[in-house]
């Protein structure tokens, strides 16, 4: 079951929640700010519901709060950054920050970062530099959970990819996992009871699974030896296209854990605590290719014709950041939405860190 909570509310007890693990106020705040974006724009699966794996993360050493991370290689366009097992979102500010400074500078700043920690969405860093008027990418890489076209064994990440740009009347973000699904909607569908769609989970390369009750199956999605995967973008096969996501995860797999010399989606477990999962963060400012505001304007009104062409009778078109626009605009008014196992879990921290927090409810 889920319910509206108000967004404020929220915000304040996971900042509170972070700086009772030690994180200063600031980093509280930066990261209070990148989980309640993430539920304010609808997607549910990288929002607060992921606060419990942070916290199991900092309380066996995985995330360590006292970390900072710091340029190893440095180029005028480029940059390598150690994360040194840092909270990922905090990582990602970081690192994304140094590649919209270098875009500033340069035209172009490329960032790529070993040792981190999941960062939560890609479409978040991507859009810091939207925001500033730049084009922004991101990239991580995950532990084992794809099956590659052909393969009975998960052996790369979800690896998601995200672009974001400038556009009237709002920044275009593009964010998508090259797997069919991300985990966390997985874990997000088994909280609610739901049935999974078809293509979203194989077992031996191509054997469906679609009904959340197959919880062996589902439990062995954490197993990275097992025969049981995340399909690719295009699901199990060549002919639907299975090739193409599982190719688009490999590239990711470039930008973040090749470049950087860090661990590969095979090399990451959930409890080793040498390993931690690689990003990488671009910017680009358009200005090097021309005038800034008729490139947007021109961005905006191709976007424009997309949305007005004729649809599907009882269909909307829409094109990358609508549907995140108006989940922001509906949530930021009437409340986030939170399930109730995914509230119990943060409020369960809150409790065992001595943190209050009384009604989270809207007034």
């Amino acid at each position: 079951m889920t319910k509206r909570y108000d967004s404020n509310k929220v915000k304040a007890l996971v900042h509170k929640i972070y700086k009772a693990y030690g994180f200063t106020e600031e980093q509280s705040a930066a990261v209070a700010e990148t989980l309640i974006y993430t539920d304010l724009h609808g997607i549910a699966s990288h929002g607060v519901q992921r606060m419990v794996m942070y916290d199991h993360f900092i309380q066996n050493g995985k995330i360590r709060v006292k970390s900072q991370p710091e340029i190893v290689k440095e180029t005028d366009v480029s940059a390598v950054v150690d994360a040194n097992f840092g909270l990922g979102q905090l990582n990602g500010i970081y690192s994304m920050n140094i590649a919209i400074k270098k875009a500033k500078e340069h035209g172009v700043g490329i960032v790529t970062t070993k040792r981190s920690g999941h960062y939560g969405i890609a479409g978040y860093y991507a859009n810091m530099a939207a925001d500033q008027g730049l084009i922004g990418l991101s990239s991580t890489n995950s532990r084992p959970a794809m099956l590659p076209t052909h393969a009975t064994q998960a052996f790369v990440g979800t690896n998601p990819i995200a672009f974001a740009m400038p556009a009237k009347p709002h920044n275009f973000i593009y964010d998508a996992a090259t797997t069919t699904v991300p985990q966390g909607k997985i874990e997000v569908y088994r909280k609610l009871g739901k049935d999974l769609p078809a293509l979203w989970v194989a077992k031996d390369g191509d054997q469906e699974i679609n009904d959340h009750h197959d919880t062996a199956d589902l439990d062995a999605l954490r197993d990275p030896m097992s025969n049981v995967g995340l399909t690719p973008l295009g699901g199990v096969t060549e002919e639907t296209g299975s090739h193409k996501g599982f190719g688009l995860g490999v590239i990711v797999e470039v930008f973040t854990s090749i470049l950087s010399l860090g661990n590969t989606s095979t090399e990451i477990t959930p409890e080793d605590l040498s390993v931690g999962p690689c990003q990488s963060f671009i910017a680009i400012d358009p200005a090097i290719f021309g005038d800034v505001n008729q490139i947007v304007k021109r961005f905006s009104d191709y976007l424009q014709q997309i949305r007005e062409l004729p649809a599907i009778p009882g269909k909307t078109i829409y094109v990358a950041g609508d549907k995140e626009a108006l989940a922001y605009e509906d949530r930021k008014k009437n409340g986030m939405i939170i399930d109730d196992k995914t509230l119990a879990e943060v409020t369960g921290i809150a409790d065992r860190l001595g943190v209050d927090y009384g009604s989270l409810e809207m007034n």
